[in-house]
């Protein structure tokens, strides 16, 4: 389970005004690809939690965009010499295909079970699916991408990933972790092995972040995961995973690697071959206002190297949400430009950091303003 389990927030907290001094970019990156293009931020009208607004174009705006969306990640086949990759256009015809990756735009997303957590999603995913209803019906689009969390023997069933993906939302799985020695000794096969083959048989993209966090390795829900093998036993477990979804031609699934910001946690990735996305968890815990050039910007610099699509995987602030996310907004797209997938933690853990609108503190609107914003409108808009 994804709790939480450092709760890092301080007493000296910075005011709103502290803040918006970071919301001019400090300079980007010399480490990336093509320069984002320039985008305004829409200035709609504050919208309510609830609010339905109709959005008749977006399964055009969908079909638009799938057609011309070209993925840019490396799959694998298998052969008789084991697993070896191949850029993704070779794959064979009809072949799933995994997330597009947006070239000037990125997916804009969230975990939508407000004051509630995890477990409660886990046990019934029907309620997540229920919010993110009316959280699009707010928004006036659907979410680029919405967090499904799953415990490791009990994965979700496909009708509801295609629900989501209905309503215009890429499914992101958030599948927990089990014993990494009982995973690389192979008795959870059965497990991964029919993971794999159902992903693959519902045939849309998705994503898969596996085990993340990892480098938390102090907290007893990664301790119990990790076990005596550490680092290596992750690395090789994660191997062992992506192989068998290799070998299953479950090449719509996206593997996205996802530390916390805490650490670069280098010793736990992979291996680029086995890496979709690289991501990180990292929330606003102390209202610091120097948190994006502090905290974000070192992670990113480091791993941006890699030439990896990078995902924010989650995210969140307590009292100063508009001001957090007016940040997200301005900066990301200057100074994180291969940053292409930013979700939201709309839910509660050790902290509430669900998006909410009261006096002096209009975070939901602030979310509706980004998701207006044609930078983080893929894949309704922007490419």
């Amino acid at each position: 389970m994804a709790k939480k389990g450092t709760d890092m927030e301080g007493t000296d907290r910075p005011t709103p005004a502290d803040r918006r001094e970071l919301v001019e970019p400090f300079p980007a990156i010399a480490v990336t690809g093509p320069t984002p293009e320039a985008n305004t931020p829409a200035n709609p009208k504050a919208p309510r939690r609830g609010r339905r607004t109709r959005w008749a174009i977006v399964c055009a705006l969908i079909a638009g965009a799938a057609a011309t969306a070209t993925a840019t990640r490396v799959a694998t086949v298998a052969t008789g010499a084991g697993t070896q990759p191949i850029p993704h256009a070779a794959l064979p015809a009809g072949a799933p295909r995994p997330p597009a990756v947006p070239a000037h735009s990125a997916y804009l997303g969230a975990f939508v079970v407000p004051h509630e957590g995890e477990s409660r999603a886990q046990s019934d995913i029907r309620r997540e699916v229920a919010q993110v209803a009316n959280f699009d019906g707010a928004m006036g689009r659907p979410l680029g991408l919405v967090h499904v969390y799953q415990a490791w023997a009990t994965p979700v069933k496909t009708s509801t990933l295609a629900a989501l993906a209905d309503a215009g939302s890429t499914p992101v799985i958030d599948w927990t972790c089990t014993s990494d020695a009982s995973v690389i000794s192979g008795s959870q096969d059965a497990i991964i092995t029919s993971y794999a083959d159902s992903l693959k048989a519902y045939g849309r993209p998705i994503f898969l972040r596996w085990f993340w966090e990892m480098n938390l390795s102090a907290l007893p829900r990664t301790s119990g995961c990790l076990g005596a093998l550490g680092s290596t036993g992750y690395v090789q477990a994660w191997q062992h995973i992506w192989s068998i979804f290799q070998a299953r031609g479950a090449t719509n699934v996206a593997f996205v690697w996802c530390p916390s910001i805490f650490s670069m946690g280098t010793a736990y990735y992979p291996g680029d071959s086995y890496v979709d996305w690289i991501g990180w968890d990292g929330y606003d815990r102390k209202q610091d206002p120097n948190m994006l050039k502090n905290q974000l910007l070192p992670y990113y610099t480091n791993w941006a190297t890699h030439g990896k699509p990078m995902m924010i995987g989650e995210t969140g602030a307590t009292i100063d949400q508009a001001t957090y996310l007016a940040q997200l907004t301005a900066v990301l797209p200057v100074s994180f430009p291969q940053v292409h997938a930013v979700l939201y933690y709309d839910s509660k853990s050790l902290s509430d950091w669900t998006l909410v609108d009261t006096p002096g503190q209009l975070g939901f609107t602030q979310f509706v303003t980004m998701g207006q914003n044609p930078y983080f409108g893929f894949p309704f808009v922007g490419s």
